[in-house]
């Protein structure tokens, strides 16, 4: 999963919480962890299990289907990069994704390192 992903599922339980009227106070002291942890949540920095998850969209009177659903403007922001040009294969595409994969994880790795 991308990091952006993280990201748009952080910027959906923002979402659902404003629905609710919950602060992210009110819902990490449901979930049992810390502001900062559930602020990091929804910033899209800490990456949620399905445990999370599924406790998440319980108290939010949501779905986990709508909490991680992925608007994929991925491809409708960056069709091409100016050092390789367009991407119009799905060879490059498949790589492009690869390497996007790779960095996204080096990012959530020195996130937990920083913890």
């Amino acid at each position: 999963m991308y990091a952006d992903n993280f990201k748009q599922v952080g910027k959906n339980i923002s979402l659902a919480m404003e629905k609710r009227g919950i602060t992210q106070q009110q819902l990490a002291d449901r979930l049992g962890i810390s502001k900062q942890v559930m602020s990091k949540i929804i910033n899209g920095e800490k990456a949620i299990n399905v445990a999370e998850l599924s406790q998440i969209a319980t108290l939010l009177g949501s779905s986990a289907d709508d909490l991680l659903s992925i608007k994929n403007n991925y491809q409708e922001h960056m069709p091409e990069f100016v050092f390789m040009g367009a991407i119009n294969n799905e060879e490059a595409q498949r790589n492009t994704d690869l390497l996007r994969n790779a960095i996204d994880e080096i990012h959530l790795l020195e996130g937990l390192l920083n913890e």
